[in-house]
């Protein structure tokens, strides 16, 4: 069976699957999932927060749920609490059905025996202002797609969300996807269009076990950043199983991962890599839970050899990184612990420690060894605070050390494909590495009403020469350092950036995510070369789909 599967997944990258060969994954998905449904679907949860307010209190607080494993499975979430009587909850009594279908339904909900479908538009339109300097400039959102969902009993579901964009975002980010051509979790950008894919077939075998092939995102951790997984990338092919059993959670995740620097566009050559991903949460009392993480990441091709899919890397078990230093291989690995302590059970501290590389002595030697490549996080979240229900605020820092995630370069084999990267952004924090950050969020939300303030504070450390990397940019390979001591976190080109937001959404309808927003933002990006601020305001009607991150 696993040489079947490996010789499959060989197959697959020789066909360079992109853009054309993510179509023919799913459009065999679509069929499959419009004709399964049921009453017992097991569609992925949204992890877009502005939604994800109105029910993440009672997962958070959950005694035995396993929060740090998103998306969230609508079988585990309805264990808790129900999304149905959520939503019935925020049901409008209207005598229109037009306006019944508007505020309350499912563009197309139908069923028949054990077969269901559900048929929703995906819809982003807005305009805006921002200005810049002494430049004024119009943004604008336009993205129009198609969400569908179906299932078939209590084991098979599927989902399938298709979105195309042409949006103009504010001057950062759109500096980014002109010169990344790929940003704000979408696919490849030229000329400000992109396309979004996310679909998945689910076969729920029982309690314990559940398996899911598909393209999406994952992200694994507690806080609003994640330095394990985080959703900032594009979507992924991927192959998933999770088990759940006592007060373990476990999963197993197999994904294909795309450089597109050398591509030109061209979606046939973007160069492939693999990843195999692990991570176990256990909670351990009803207050407190561990989790542990480590990644694999291995490029599909070196010079004229195609490696595929590295057999030894189909192994389900956790603890890989014994499994690399025993075949001497040279693949990038990754490794880290996470803690979640809950006080009062709405008082929750979190925390997490990444690990690329790095060695006791010269951490005690405090000189600043290249090598030393760690991040870690700690963060704070309160719900109900001061005994309002439904205000929740919470406190991060994040803080990664210079050339974590990153690799090196060797022109024989292009071994910097096997960064901890993907679509030429990283799958981990957006800010890539070497930096600090602390972040504070409030927010609260009563029936359909959501308000929601953050602001994040950043110190980068740049470049100061093309010729030597200072370790922020994971795409630099590392052996391109100037030195092998003196490295610092946020060393290099000081670089400050502050961004402050304020969001007022009215969901318009639960069911399909629409939601109606204000948005206010400011931001300072600042260092010894110049000082630049920008403020910017955004209004309109949107699927709240995925989650994007101007706060970078």
């Amino acid at each position: 069976m696993n040489l079947i599967c490996v010789n499959l997944c060989n197959l697959w990258q020789k066909k360079h699957v992109a853009i054309y060969g993510y179509t023919k994954i799913i459009l065999p998905l679509v069929f499959i999932a419009s004709t399964f449904s049921g009453w017992a679907q097991n569609y992925n949860v949204t992890q877009q927060r502005t939604v994800e307010h109105l029910f993440i209190k009672s997962l958070d607080t959950s005694s035995n749920f396993h929060s740090g494993i998103k998306p969230f499975a609508n079988k585990e979430v309805n264990q808790v609490v129900s999304i149905d009587t959520l939503s019935s909850g925020l049901k409008y009594n209207v005598q229109s059905s037009l306006a019944n279908q508007i505020f309350n339904e499912n563009l197309v909900d139908a069923e028949k025996g054990n077969f269901k479908l559900l048929i929703n538009p995906l819809i982003n339109a807005g305009s805006g202002i921002e200005k810049i300097s002494n430049r004024t400039v119009t943004l604008s959102e336009i993205a129009f797609g198609l969400s569908l969902k179906s299932a078939y009993k209590t084991k098979w579901s599927g989902e399938f969300d298709f979105l195309a964009d042409n949006s103009q975002y504010p001057i950062h980010i759109d500096n980014l996807l002109k010169t990344q051509h790929a940003g704000q979790g979408y696919g490849y950008t030229k000329d400000q269009q992109a396309m979004y894919f996310q679909g998945n077939l689910t076969f729920t075998a029982d309690d314990v076990f559940t398996f899911q092939a598909g393209m999406g995102k994952n992200f694994i951790g507690e806080g609003y950043r994640s330095l394990f997984l985080s959703d900032y990338a594009n979507s992924y092919p991927y192959f998933k199983a999770t088990a759940t059993i006592w007060k373990l959670k476990y999963m197993a995740l197999y994904t294909n991962f795309q450089d597109i620097r050398f591509g030109k566009g061209n979606f046939s050559d973007f160069h492939q890599k693999f990843s195999t991903i692990h991570y176990l949460s256990l909670n351990a009392t009803k207050w407190l839970n561990f989790g542990f993480f480590e990644s694999i990441v291995f490029q599909a091709q070196e010079g004229n050899f195609y490696r595929g899919y590295e057999l030894s890397y189909l192994n389900p078990i956790i603890f890989l990184r014994p499994m690399e230093y025993h075949q001497g291989s040279a693949d990038n690995a990754l490794m880290g612990g996470s803690i979640k302590i809950k006080v009062k059970k709405k008082n929750i501290f979190y925390g997490q420690l990444l690990l690329d590389e790095f060695l006791l002595a010269e951490i005690r030697a405090n000189r600043g060894w290249w090598a030393n490549k760690y991040g870690y996080q700690f963060g704070v979240k309160a719900y109900d605070f001061v005994g309002i229900n439904g205000l929740k605020i919470q406190a991060e820092l994040n803080s990664v050390r210079p050339f974590t995630y990153s690799y090196f370069e060797n022109p024989s084999t292009m071994n910097t494909l096997q960064n901890y990267g993907h679509y030429n952004t990283p799958l981990a924090h957006p800010l890539g590495a070497n930096f600090n950050e602390i972040l504070g969020g409030i927010s609260f939300h009563k029936k359909r009403w959501v308000f929601e303030a953050m602001s994040t504070y950043a110190k980068v450390g740049l470049d100061s020469s093309v010729n030597f990397s200072i370790g922020q940019n994971i795409y630099q390979p590392y052996n391109e350092r100037e030195k092998e001591y003196g490295y610092i976190t946020g060393g290099g080109i000081n670089t400050t950036i502050l961004n402050n937001s304020f969001k007022v959404s009215y969901v318009l309808n639960p069911k399909m995510q629409t939601i109606i927003q204000l948005g206010i933002n400011n931001r300072t990006y600042q260092n010894k070369y110049g000082n630049e601020s920008s403020n910017w305001i955004t209004f309109g009607i949107k699927t709240a789909l995925i989650n994007q991150y101007f706060d970078i």
